[in-house]
């Protein structure tokens, strides 16, 4: 007997009814922790549920997610719902219909853990945040080279700025392995330092793809750098601790190429304006002090400068005049000062004195005497007139 052939679709349609039509199937309530929530805009909420060893895709359509409490990446709750196959892909789901939150989980307890004691060592702080160069010339980044995510970047970064160089530090971004590698990257870029900024990152992904970026060790790199570090990791959603750390957190990939390069074209443009502001501005100035030179030209201080400085000239002169004046006076009374001095000094001189018929009497050793105890009888004295000496000899005192 020949086997029935069928099509991928039939295949999927048989084994969804053998979903929809079992009995413990149809009921079932799980228990376990939120991954990858996402709420859709039409109001339906996607989410798979896991535990230590497995996980469950979710969706809960619009009026389930409407009277279901706030659940996140995370949370434990307890789900209700049926199990069937999407036919689309051909993966079977539980479609929720009722939700009941029972606490957070093991992940998100370690993640608000290290996010509290980071925050209270000031690795968070925003004034300890590097600048991000305003045109780097070399952008290292530190990701997987086969994600979409690397791809995203070198595309952007070289449309918006095609000369800038990009080094790119090969890296596991999920895993085990990851942490350690996107550390040991961000470390040897600041070994080498040849680069002027850093980007980490992935594209998206559940709470447990995106965990190597929520590890203290990268954490520990990011804050040692002395290169400025951007963390784009996952989508705008998303949250790890390396966004928390980084200097400048980019909510994708594309966006990190758009935040650390300037558009080329709008720097020529930024250029181009301030080029002709600058010459307006010169030409306006050039124009009031070409008006201001023409206003002082035709001042009369300008114009007859010797009329200005005459006047002056003339006061100069009389100043000068006083001021010989009274140097003269002040010399004349110096000269009547130094003739007093001198008359006084005449009239002490012992020479004169003697010429007046006065003696001075010398003792044997050559001193002058000046009293009659000085002297004794039978004693030789010396005698000085105006015009030689004598020796007499003391006879008697009286």
């Amino acid at each position: 007997m020949r086997q029935r052939v069928l099509s991928v679709s039939k295949l999927t349609k048989y084994i969804k009814s053998i979903f929809d039509n079992d009995v413990i199937l149809k009921n079932v309530i799980v228990e376990g922790e939120i991954s990858n929530y996402k709420l859709h805009s039409s109001g339906h909420a996607y989410f798979s549920v896991k535990d230590d060893e497995s996980r469950l895709n979710c969706v809960m359509f619009k009026n389930a997610a409407a009277s279901s409490p706030s659940i996140g990446d995370g949370d434990k709750v307890i789900l209700h719902g049926n199990i069937s196959v999407y036919e689309k892909n051909g993966q079977y789901q539980l479609y929720v219909q009722k939700c009941e939150k029972k606490g957070l989980g093991d992940l998100y307890v370690e993640f608000e853990k290290l996010k509290s004691e980071l925050e209270s060592l000031g690795w968070f702080d925003p004034l300890k945040k590097k600048k991000i160069p305003m045109v780097p010339k070399k952008i290292g980044v530190v990701t997987s080279p086969t994600g979409a995510a690397i791809r995203d970047m070198i595309s952007v970064i070289s449309r918006r700025f095609p000369n800038v160089e990009i080094y790119i530090m090969p890296v596991s971004v999920q895993g085990r392995e990851a942490p350690g590698e996107i550390s040991a990257g961000i470390d040897i870029f600041n070994v080498m330092n040849e680069v002027d900024v850093v980007i980490i990152g992935r594209g998206g992904g559940s709470i447990e793809e995106l965990w190597a970026f929520n590890e203290r060790i990268v954490a520990e790199s990011i804050h040692n750098s002395i290169i400025p570090v951007v963390s784009a990791v996952g989508h705008e959603t998303d949250f790890t601790i390396s966004d928390f750390t980084a200097d400048l957190r980019a909510p994708t990939p594309s966006a990190a190429g758009e935040l650390v390069v300037p558009s080329l074209a709008e720097l020529k443009d930024k250029l181009m304006s301030f080029e002709k502001r600058l010459s307006k501005d010169m030409l306006s100035q050039l124009a009031i002090s070409k008006e201001m030179l023409i206003r002082l030209r035709g001042n009369y201080f300008f114009s007859k400068p010797e009329m200005f400085y005459s006047g002056h000239t003339q006061t100069l002169d009389i100043m000068k005049t006083d001021l010989e004046r009274s140097v003269m006076k002040v010399i004349d009374l110096k000269k009547t000062l130094l003739e007093g001095y001198r008359s006084e000094l005449k009239g002490m001189n012992p020479e004169n004195v003697l010429k007046r018929g006065y003696a001075v009497i010398k003792g044997a050793k050559g001193e002058y005497i000046g009293s009659i105890d000085q002297v004794s009888p039978g004693e030789n004295v010396e005698i000085v007139f105006k015009d030689g000496t004598a020796i007499s000899k003391i006879l008697s005192k009286g």
